[in-house]
């Protein structure tokens, strides 16, 4: 039970300290929206859940950009440290999250039944 708490916690932290440095731009200039952090059990490991927040991006393809932020994630790892307070920056891996896209799917086919 601690550990989950611990990880929830640490989840919670990098989340925010991620947000932040996406917002700054000065790594990645997309309108990046962190929607959520799954830490493994271990806590070396972050998957890092990504939604694109301007409607013109959501027109680009969300795997090359993930692929993109992917290749600076190590700049994200680094900068995150003026952020949080932790011992160990876990790696991260950015994956797109994919619910937001499936809702709005269904939104568009329930409003053409109707």
């Amino acid at each position: 039970m601690r550990k989950e708490i611990r990880s929830l916690k640490i989840a919670s932290v990098l989340h925010r300290a991620i947000s932040r440095v996406l917002m700054e731009g000065k790594i990645f200039d997309k309108d990046i929206v962190v929607f959520d952090v799954k830490l493994s059990k271990d806590l070396k490991k972050a998957d890092v859940y990504i939604v694109l927040s301007s409607l013109s991006e959501r027109n680009c393809n969300i795997n090359t950009i993930v692929n993109e932020i992917n290749q600076s994630a190590w700049l994200i790892r680094k900068s995150i440290l003026s952020y949080v307070d932790l011992r160990f920056i876990p790696q991260l891996v950015f994956k797109p999250d994919l619910a937001f896209d499936n809702f709005v799917n269904v939104s568009k086919i329930l409003s053409n039944h109707t």
